[in-house]
């Protein structure tokens, strides 16, 4: 697809690439590894600087308004300089429910605050044996019983990124009457336990429990019967941002594996002279261009209409994570021992890309769920980048 970009949206993709390209090389990345949480605190500020902080949010709030688009340009830059600073947590999942979900009184709360940088907020949705990221609610573990004082919540979640150090969290919770709680817990709550883990790609998150945890009415968030509705919406959109990320990563592994084989040596001539290592290059460069293709196709459709969001991020999941696991293992077999070695990028683009494989369930299980949405609404017929035909 050949797009032109709007000006909010080059503004956006040159303003991240000059940023990340001076000021957060490789090494600069392992000062944010082993900063507190994962978390360093100029690199954060810088970014609620630039504004990024407030992408999602509505301009009348403070932020800038940002589409799946814009979100996407950034998301991609991102992934090329494997940023570890949990921003698709804080901002594309918990922030943007947050907008979308909060009262008057709780984004004049919350929402200044989350754009400037002074506080952060993540999602805790996900719970341990559900793969799947639309889950009935029914089967949530988490729960939410209501008193004559609020709520009292009960459950746990699993690798919450960016809890640590966080200010609250959205906790999703499934009522006693039906419907979908949405509550802004504190992490000093009593009741509330904090168990911090580190992920695949060296991210930094925590699994947390709730053991009868009191929740004051005034921090529950939106309506309790449209809430799952939104929350899918702002999951699906979250999804598809990290696509935009995985294709970031993948295009990094197909630069610096075609700069290693220029540069190696075997049998006196670099390795790129090999004509199999050229078509595995252009196997390589072939699957980014598809990850990006369909990545913009996600973006645009589920911003004309919002409802498709679910199905296109299952397409794009599907996509990119079949290409990203292609790009990523030949990436490390074109470097041989050197992919798995620390010293080398590839090696944690590897483990970026191999989480990413895994995030919310498998690639076949998106492949299916896609596959299904086509069968059951009969869209299997029709092209999904060329306009319908009306037939006589």
């Amino acid at each position: 697809m050949l797009l032109t970009p709007t000006d909010l949206q080059e503004m956006i993709e040159s303003s991240v690439l000059g940023y990340l390209k001076h000021e957060y090389d490789f090494i600069a990345r392992a000062s944010s590894l082993s900063a507190t949480n994962g978390i360093n605190a100029t690199v954060w500020q810088n970014f609620a600087d630039m504004g990024w902080l407030g992408l999602p949010v509505a301009e009348e709030n403070g932020g800038i308004g940002g589409g799946p688009m814009e979100a996407g340009l950034l998301m991609r830059a991102f992934g090329q300089h494997l940023v570890v600073e949990p921003y698709l947590a804080c901002v594309l999942r918990a922030t943007r429910l947050l907008q979308a979900t909060a009262s008057a009184a709780q984004k004049s709360q919350w929402l200044p605050a989350l754009v400037t940088g002074e506080k952060r907020l993540v999602l805790a949705h996900e719970e341990r044996f559900e793969s799947a990221p639309w889950a009935p609610r029914a089967t949530r573990a988490t729960r939410a019983t209501r008193d004559a004082e609020g709520y009292l919540l009960t459950g746990s979640k699993v690798l919450v990124a960016g809890t640590p150090g966080a200010d609250a969290l959205i906790v999703s919770a499934e009522l006693e009457g039906g419907g979908c709680g949405l509550f802004l817990v504190e992490p000093d709550n009593p009741g509330v336990t904090l168990s911090a883990q580190r992920t695949l790609d060296s991210a930094h998150a925590a699994d947390l429990t709730l053991n009868q945890v009191r929740i004051v009415d005034d921090a529950l968030l939106g309506d309790p019967s449209s809430n799952q509705a939104v929350l899918d919406e702002v999951i699906a959109a979250a999804i598809i941002a990290e696509c935009w990320e995985a294709t970031g990563a993948m295009q990094a592994a197909l630069e610096q594996t075609a700069a290693y084989v220029c540069e190696r040596q075997q049998f006196g001539k670099p390795l790129s002279s090999f004509q199999v290592v050229q078509h595995r290059l252009a196997e390589m460069a072939v699957a980014c261009e598809d990850s990006l293709a369909v990545c913009q196709l996600a973006a645009l459709r589920s911003q004309d209409d919002p409802r498709c969001a679910r199905q296109m991020s299952a397409l794009a999941r599907s996509k990119v994570g079949r290409c990203a696991r292609e790009v990523s293992q030949a990436a490390v077999q074109l470097h041989g021992a050197m992919g798995v070695s620390e010293e080398l990028m590839v090696a944690s683009l590897f483990r970026k890309l191999l989480a990413f494989h895994q995030q919310h369930g498998t690639t076949a299980a998106f492949t299916a769920a896609y596959g299904n949405h086509m069968l059951e609404t009969g869209t299997w017929r029709n092209s999904q980048v060329l306009p319908a035909v009306a037939t006589e």
